[in-house]
């Protein structure tokens, strides 16, 4: 059971794959993708503060089954690198690298690279704000109304990858700040507390809900540092 459970939470920390069904309502106000992420870019910052960015280091931290989880991950759009990382007791439990268009993936003492179809989804965790490079990634975005998100009227948008994946995303009308991600293989994550870090708004408690998980996992954000010197060591 806890072996399901945990697989579960490092499902979490995956690849989006599929749409997440919810009742809609019509906003006959806001309807346009690029719009709805206009307004995100703005509400966290602007454009010109979100594109000095090149890449990101994240430490979340939560308590898990009584024991501490640490989840780290490096973002390096200048390079198409990237790192996730989650440790449980002091020990890497999962972790996923990708470098030079290659990658490969570690969990449960298992190593397996990562197909070349996995590997195009990944690229958009790459960019700190892959919401500006959709369209060069070629995804395609669907807005469908709003709906009652953690007590707010949200803008759903329906974020479609290349090969048909899915993942669902609202933003606050009221504010534009992105509130929650869905889909299949994440579930529910729930982003709060937004704190300005170097210019840009950055989620610093995120909820995440799982059907494999037994209760949400609350995790808070530790450490968020923009634009550090990387090296190949980083990647290992």
């Amino acid at each position: 059971m806890k072996k399901t459970v945990f697989s579960g939470l490092l499902m979490a920390f995956g690849l989006i794959s599929s749409s997440f069904a919810s009742k809609l309502t019509e906003n006959p106000v806001l309807n346009d993708p690029q719009t709805i992420i206009a307004n995100y870019i703005e509400a966290v910052g602007g454009l010109d503060n979100v594109n000095k960015i090149k890449n990101s280091v994240m430490v979340m931290e939560a308590e898990f089954q009584g024991a501490a989880l640490v989840i780290r991950g490096i973002s390096d759009q200048e390079n198409s690198r990237l790192l996730q990382e989650t440790s449980f007791m002091g020990n890497v439990a999962q972790k996923t690298v990708m470098v030079g268009g290659k990658g490969k993936m570690m969990a449960m003492g298992q190593e397996q690279e990562i197909p070349a179809e996995m590997i195009e989804l990944l690229k958009a965790q790459t960019f700190v704000f892959p919401e500006l490079h959709y369209e060069e990634l070629g995804y395609t975005l669907e807005a469908q109304g709003t709906e009652e998100i953690e007590g707010e009227m949200a803008n759903k948008l329906v974020i479609s990858a290349p090969n048909g994946m899915q993942t669902t995303e609202y933003y606050s009308v009221e504010s534009g700040l992105k509130i929650r991600t869905s889909s299949a293989a994440s579930g529910d994550i729930t982003y709060r507390n937004y704190t300005e870090v170097d210019g840009v708004k950055v989620p610093m408690q995120l909820s995440i809900k799982n059907p494999m998980l037994p209760t949400a996992l609350e995790t808070t954000v530790t450490s968020v540092k923009f634009n550090q010197e990387l090296t190949d060591e980083d990647f290992k």
